[in-house]
């Protein structure tokens, strides 16, 4: 009777001492029976469907409206977890402490941009905005910020909060295999929708933007995007978690005889798969139709580029991966591209020489924004408003961005913050591969083949382009890195 007393006992006392601990700090806690997190989870989901559809949030009432939303999902979560009712999975802060300091540096470097400081501190930190601050006739001792655009730069740390608070609420609030698959799923279903949606505008000529009529990009894919570029970045990332998505439901059966094999492939025939795989013919089509020229070739090199590592890192040569990535590239690319003009594609390839000579005579005036503000940059944001000041005459009309966002974040943040993404960059890569190990599960793999194919294609894209000063773009993209670090791991078995 006494052993059957304490065995009742003993889980109440656990129970009542969780509880302490949960009202007193955020505990590292496993995912209940019944998560009081769904709808938080469902709300994020949401978001992620909403961030494109208005001009890619890259209006400042979209921003503004984001990243309101973003910080009330984020407050909900911590009343939650100081009151003891949900905690960070295991093992997740431990490998993504690291990823979520750096990321933090960027939004926090903003704010210190917009604080007013003594002239001095300024004077010494950078020369050139003391100058052009001074050149406005300030009043003796007035302080004034490093930023030479306060208010681009409010908004830049917005976008910044943004996309921290996006691979923040990944990591707390994807606790499982099931939530991993429905936020691939629910990037698959957005782009497919931009997909669908910016080819049909093309074939119906049909202009229509978010609900305006498109004063740009008409004859071309744009989705609810404006810049047909940035559609072309957002679909690479959809496809990416799509391959991934189907990459983890691969089975790992031997083909049998004739009768074995018809059943797999029926199974499969009425299987999520041929919808998964319709979805992701789709949004190649669209990618074609974007006739972005560097969206394209990045896709298609993070592709051969992830397929490669994937096969490496799985110690073993897979026929299904070959015919996966085969099939993007032969059906999708050459005979979906041939109906939905693959030439046209082509054409652009081939005389890209002019746009790519004026696109480097304005990166040469970054180059020059970047020579005098090295240490702190113009501010974020600003590049728009400081580089008329380094425009050459010879180069026709202004452009609000570098188009290249290397040197528009080191020109807008300085050096030392270009290193600290690139150091994020690099923890996210060894994580990815580590994911695709043989010892993990499937679905490990898989994101860690679409993290692996989103970060090849970032830094290609990002050579002649400005993705990651979209917010729509930046924050799915931290969304995708995110899921490296999040606890993926099944039911039974230890997080590796």
């Amino acid at each position: 009777m006494s052993v059957r007393q304490s065995s009742i006992r003993r889980p109440s006392a656990v129970a009542k001492g969780e509880g302490a601990q949960g009202q007193s700090a955020i505990g590292i806690q496993r995912a209940p029976s019944r998560p009081i997190d769904r709808p938080l989870f469902a709300l994020l989901l949401a978001l992620l469907v909403w961030a494109p559809l208005p001009f890619a949030s890259n209006r400042p009432w979209a921003l503004a409206l984001l990243a309101a939303a973003m910080a009330l999902l984020l407050a909900c979560w911590l009343v939650l977890a100081f009151a003891g009712r949900v905690g960070i999975p295991p093992r997740v802060l431990p490998r993504a402490r690291w990823p979520l300091v750096l990321l933090a540096l960027m939004p926090l470097w903003a704010l210190l941009q917009t604080l007013p400081l003594p002239r001095e501190w300024v004077a010494l930190l950078s020369p050139r905005a003391e100058y052009l601050h001074a050149a406005a006739l300030l009043a003796p001792g007035q302080w004034i910020p490093l930023s030479l655009d306060v208010a681009e730069t409010r908004l830049y740390l917005l976008a910044g909060l943004v996309c921290w608070s996006a691979f923040a609420l990944v990591l707390v609030l994807v606790n499982s295999p099931r939530r991993g698959r429905l936020l691939l799923w629910t990037l698959v279903t957005s782009g497919s929708f931009q997909a669908i949606y910016g080819t049909l505008m093309v074939l119906t000529g049909l202009e229509w933007g978010f609900l305006v009529e498109k004063y740009a990009g008409r004859g071309l894919a744009t989705g609810t995007f404006v810049n047909r570029n940035h559609l072309a970045g957002y679909l690479v990332m959809c496809l990416a978690a799509g391959t991934g998505l189907l990459l983890s439901q691969l089975s790992r059966e031997t083909l049998g005889n004739w009768r074995d094999t018809a059943r797999r492939v029926l199974r499969a025939m009425l299987s999520t798969k041929v919808i998964l795989r319709l979805l992701l013919a789709i949004m190649v089509i669209a990618l074609v139709l974007t006739r972005s020229r560097m969206g394209n070739v990045a896709f298609f090199s993070a592709l051969a580029v992830a397929g490669l590592l994937a096969m490496y890192l799985g110690r073993r040569f897979s026929p299904k991966l070959v015919l996966l990535v085969g099939s993007l590239f032969l059906v999708d690319a050459l005979i979906l591209g041939q109906w939905f003009g693959f030439e046209r594609l082509v054409e652009r390839l081939e005389t890209a020489a002019p746009d790519t000579a004026y696109r480097l005579d304005v990166q040469a005036g970054s180059a020059h924004i970047l020579r005098d503000f090295p240490l702190t940059g113009s501010g974020g944001g600003s590049y728009h408003s400081v580089s008329t000041y380094y425009k050459d005459p010879a180069v026709w009309g202004r452009y609000r961005h570098a188009h290249n966002d290397y040197l528009e974040i080191a020109a807008d943040m300085g050096l030392a913050m270009l290193v600290v993404l690139g150091l994020f960059c690099l923890l996210v890569l060894r994580r990815a591969l580590a994911l695709q190990r043989p010892d993990h599960s499937r679905l490990q793999r898989g994101v860690g083949f679409a993290v692996v194919m989103v970060l090849v294609w970032v830094l290609l894209h990002s050579t002649i382009d400005f993705n990651l000063q979209i917010p729509a773009n930046s924050m799915t993209l931290c969304v995708i890195f995110a899921l490296a670090f999040a606890s993926l791991t099944p039911e039974g078995r230890r997080a590796p």
